[in-house]
């Protein structure tokens, strides 16, 4: 019996030191419902906002239609996994809260979230992936740039092409044309 106990402490320290040092143990019931709740907060925003915005119409839509149509899906998700959570036991398995990855995550999406019109789309999104696929996936260098330039060649592709959207641009190429040649038109940008 003392054996188990050993074997199961080991195994119980082990999992907590692949989880990270940020990492936190709840239980999963808690870990469950935190998690709805969070899903759920960021879907009322989606949903809330996306309705300031005009809907269109079935074969135009606007610009509201998708984020509105995205929050009210993922409302139904998380209130399907409060749900389950919930009714679930407190049969004594545990969740790890607060994952270094999850973090980075977050972090680069507020940070994509922020530069995605002041920057240029095309270079938040892609830094964004760079990003995940370098601190998240740790993927050699040349595949980070690799994935990175050839995803944005599909949003382009997707966005352009296909739905013949064009994504913001912000004022960054423009700047940085000014900064290498300072005196050229401002109709050339």
């Amino acid at each position: 019996m003392g054996s188990n106990r050993v074997a199961a402490d080991q195994e119980t320290r082990s999992d907590a030191a692949e989880q990270g040092a940020w990492a936190r143990p709840v239980s999963a019931r808690l870990g469950g419902a935190i998690t709805a709740l969070a899903l759920l907060g960021v879907a009322v925003f989606f949903a809330w906002f996306a309705a300031l915005l005009p809907f269109g119409r079935v074969g135009l839509p606007g610009p509201g239609f998708f984020p509105f149509a995205l929050g009210v899906a993922l409302g139904i998700l998380a209130l399907l996994i409060l749900f389950f959570a919930l009714r679930r036991g407190s049969d004594g398995d545990t969740v790890y809260v607060g994952h270094r990855n999850v973090l980075v995550v977050l972090a680069a999406l507020v940070g994509v979230a922020y530069a995605f019109e002041r920057a240029d789309t095309y270079l938040a999104l892609g830094t964004f992936a760079a990003m995940l696929l370098l601190l998240v996936a740790r993927a050699a260098l040349w595949r980070v740039a690799l994935g990175a330039t050839l995803g944005m060649v599909g949003v382009w592709a997707f966005f352009n092409q296909a739905l013949g959207v064009r994504l913001p641009v912000g004022e960054f190429w423009r700047e940085f044309m000014e900064l290498i040649v300072p005196h050229l038109p401002s109709s050339v940008f």
